[in-house]
């Protein structure tokens, strides 16, 4: 069977991927970093019709699940994240690509 995780997710995160610190809203987690492929304006809908452009855009962070560790296995809404000292809180969490993430980010 294909390994899309290992095969696509992990050689992007190479190319793509800046490093994470990622801060559990539970607090009796502590932070940890991984890699995630931060899109500061990733564009989520372009619809054109006669009479409007429509488009929307979001902050979203991309990561892979197997990049989380054993006692923290999955990102949770209200978590947080920090990329290159700005932080961000997690929004909401959509299905990716398999093995991945998608991260809906308001920045703090």
């Amino acid at each position: 069977m294909f390994d899309f995780d290992d095969f696509v997710n992990r050689t992007c995160m190479e190319i793509f991927g800046r490093p994470v610190t990622y801060r559990p809203k539970n607090t009796q987690h502590q932070p940890f970093a991984i890699t995630g492929d931060f899109h500061k304006s990733y564009m989520e809908v372009q619809l054109k019709n006669a009479d409007a452009d429509i488009s929307s855009a979001q902050i979203v962070l991309f990561v892979r699940l197997i990049d989380f560790p054993e006692r923290y296995p999955k990102p949770l809404q209200g978590d947080y994240v920090e990329i290159w000292g700005v932080t961000y809180q997690v929004m909401n969490i959509e299905h990716h690509i398999p093995g991945s993430r998608k991260l809906v980010l308001h920045e703090q």
